[in-house]
C-alpha cells in the first residue's frame, strides 16, 4: 500500500486531538487548510466552509452515487481505492471504469475500514459520510492527512452535522456546476468538469427553449417510502428535486414544505393535488427504475388516492434516485421529466 506522506502523526493522536469538537462547534481548521475566515488558502477549494487544497489526490475513495458518478466522469477511476454505497446503476459510459480497490455495497463503511485503504481524499455526495457515527467530521478527518469534499447542496451548519442540521443551501444548477467545477479543479481535471458542465448547460438550454412561452405548469410530487414503513417522503423545496421540475416546466405539489425530505400523509397527498407523481427507486447497484413500481402500484390502486389528478389521470412515473441527487445526471433528468409533462414540445 502506498503510504500518505501527509499522515505525519499517528491516527488515534489525530482524532483524540479533536475529540473535544462538538458536532455543533465550528469548523475546525486542520494543520494544512486556511484560515476559514479569511478566505481560502492561496491554492484551495473552500468547499461547505473547508479549504482543500488542491494536490491532486493520488488515492480517493468516493461515498455514494453522485460522489461516484463525479468522480467517474472526471476520469478519476483509475484512482478510485474504495467506493461505497450505489443507488442504482451506473451510467453505462462510467461502468466499466468503476474498479475500486475496495467496494462496500450497503451501508457505511467504518471509519477505520475507509482509513485501511489509505485515501488523500474522500469526496461524497451527501452529508452523512461527516458525522461521528459515518467517518467521523471533515475536521478529524484532516487531521490525519485526509482531506474532504462534499456537495454543497448537504452542507451542515457546522462540521460534523447530520441530515437535520442542513442549512438553507443553494440547490441551483449552479451550485452543481460549481460543485463538479471545484472538484475538477481539486482531481486535476479542469478540462473534464468543464466538458461536462458544458454538456450539462447545452442540454437544460434546448430544453429552455423547447418550453419557451409554455404557461401551463403540472404539479409535480416526488416521492418515496422509507423502508417498510408505509410512510410516503416528499422531496421538498430544500432538495434539487424541486429545481429539476420547474426546470422541466412543473411546479412543486409541496411548495410549502421545506426542507429536503419530509413525512407526508395519504391525506397530504390529497391535498396537494399532484397532476403528477415521480417515484426514485433505491438502493443497490442493480436497482433501476422498476424499483420503484410496488410503491408506484400502491398509489396507483390506493382508493384514498383516486381523486388525485396524477392517479386519475394515468401519470404516475417511476425514476432513479441517482438522476435527483445534485449531480451528473441533473439535466438529462430534467429533460426527461419535460418529454413527461409538456411531451407536445417533444414531437410526442
Amino acid at each position: 500500500m502506498i503510504g500518505n506522506p501527509r499522515r505525519w502523526a499517528p491516527l488515534l493522536a489525530g482524532l483524540v486531538l479533536l475529540a473535544g469538537c462538538g458536532a455543533g462547534d465550528p469548523v475546525a481548521a486542520p494543520a494544512g487548510h486556511g484560515d476559514h475566515g479569511t478566505g481560502p488558502a492561496a491554492d484551495a477549494v473552500v468547499n461547505c466552509g473547508v479549504d482543500v487544497p488542491v494536490q491532486r489526490p493520488e488515492r480517493v475513495v468516493a461515498m455514494f452515487q453522485n460522489g461516484i458518478e463525479a468522480v467517474l466522469a472526471l476520469g478519476a477511476g483509475d484512482r478510485l481505492v474504495g467506493a461505497a454505497y450505489l443507488d442504482n446503476p451506473l451510467p453505462a459510459q462510467l461502468d466499466p471504469d468503476f474498479r475500486p480497490q475496495d467496494y462496500w455495497p450497503e451501508e457505511y463503511p467504518s471509519r477505520e475500514e475507509v482509513l485501511r485503504v489509505d485515501p488523500d481524499l474522500v469526496v461524497s455526495g451527501f452529508t452523512g459520510a461527516f458525522t461521528r457515527e459515518g467517518l467521523g467530521t471533515r475536521a478529524e478527518l484532516g487531521a490525519t492527512g485526509t482531506e474532504t469534499f462534499l456537495f454543497s447542496a448537504y452542507c451542515p451548519t457546522a462540521d460534523g452535522g447530520d441530515q437535520q442540521s442542513i442549512g438553507d443551501n443553494d440547490v441551483s444548477f449552479a451550485g452543481v456546476e460549481r460543485d463538479l467545477t471545484d472538484l475538477g479543479r481539486l482531481l486535476g481535471a479542469e478540462d473534464r468538469a468543464a466538458q461536462v458542465v458544458a454538456g450539462m448547460r447545452g442540454t437544460l438550454a434546448d430544453v429552455a427553449a423547447r418550453l419557451d412561452g409554455v404557461t401551463d405548469r403540472p404539479r409535480v410530487a416526488m416521492l418515496n417510502s422509507p423502508g417498510s414503513t408505509g410512510e410516503l417522503r416528499v422531496f421538498g423545496t430544500g432538495d434539487v428535486a424541486t429545481t429539476i421540475i420547474e426546470a422541466a416546466g412543473g411546479r412543486q405539489a409541496f411548495d410549502t414544505l421545506a426542507g429536503r425530505q419530509r413525512t407526508v400523509s395519504l391525506e397530504g397527498v390529497v391535498a396537494a393535488s399532484p397532476d403528477v407523481i415521480v417515484i426514485p427507486a433505491c438502493c443497490g447497484r442493480e436497482v433501476g427504475p422498476e424499483g420503484a413500481e410496488p410503491l408506484a402500484q400502491r398509489l396507483r390502486n390506493d382508493p384514498a388516492l383516486a381523486t388525485v389528478p396524477a392517479v386519475r389521470g394515468g401519470r404516475v412515473f417511476t425514476t432513479t434516485f441517482a438522476e435527483i441527487s445534485p449531480g451528473i445526471r441533473n439535466a438529462d433528468a430534467v429533460a426527461t421529466l419535460a418529454r413527461r409533462l409538456h411531451p407536445d414540445r417533444f414531437g410526442g
